[in-house]
């Protein structure tokens, strides 16, 4: 037995030698290898991408602000010149329905006039009228002035004495 003892604890020097051996090539692959990172600790790649994202973002960031302060000036422009634009055409517009008030007036004054000259001419004779020139002719023998002749025959005293001259030429 003791030999089984002897053997029995050679084998187990042995077994704890390969077991060494294994804990110490375990180890050494272990080293060259890398660990994996610890969750709390950032890789340095990421945080240079992250750093990366950040600072282009504030650059894009940056430049959006001053794109939207641009506009707000330009628009703020627009407003103004459009203000403006806007009061001279209303003062225009004043303006010009004041001329047109003006011109309705005097179109209702020529208007008015218009139709009385209409309503005189209406009531005048027509000259060339055959019964008007006899009528003119018999008033005249009868020995009425010119004015009174014209007065009855609503005619204008040229043309009654006009009426009278071409009788007493074509009579001759």
């Amino acid at each position: 037995m003791d030999v089984d003892i002897k053997t029995f604890m050679f084998m187990q020097g042995l077994l704890e030698i390969v077991i060494l051996a294994v804990l110490i090539a375990f180890l050494w692959r272990s080293k060259s290898r890398p660990t994996k990172a610890d969750p709390t600790v950032m890789p340095e790649k990421l945080k240079e991408s992250i750093e990366r994202f950040i600072t282009e973002s504030d650059r894009i960031a940056e430049v959006f602000q001053d794109n939207l302060k641009d506009k707000r000036d330009l628009t703020s422009d627009l407003i103004l010149k459009l203000d403006r634009r806007l009061k001279d055409y209303q003062e225009l517009l004043r303006v010009t329905q004041e001329a047109v008030a003006i011109a309705q007036n005097k179109l209702e004054e020529l208007g008015g006039e218009i139709s009385k000259k209409i309503q005189t001419s209406e009531s005048m004779a027509n000259p060339a009228a055959p019964e008007v020139r006899a009528q003119v002719l018999q008033l005249a023998k009868k020995g009425l002035s010119v004015e009174d002749i014209a007065v009855r025959s609503k005619l204008h005293r040229g043309e009654v004495e006009l009426i009278i001259d071409l009788e007493h030429q074509f009579d001759v």
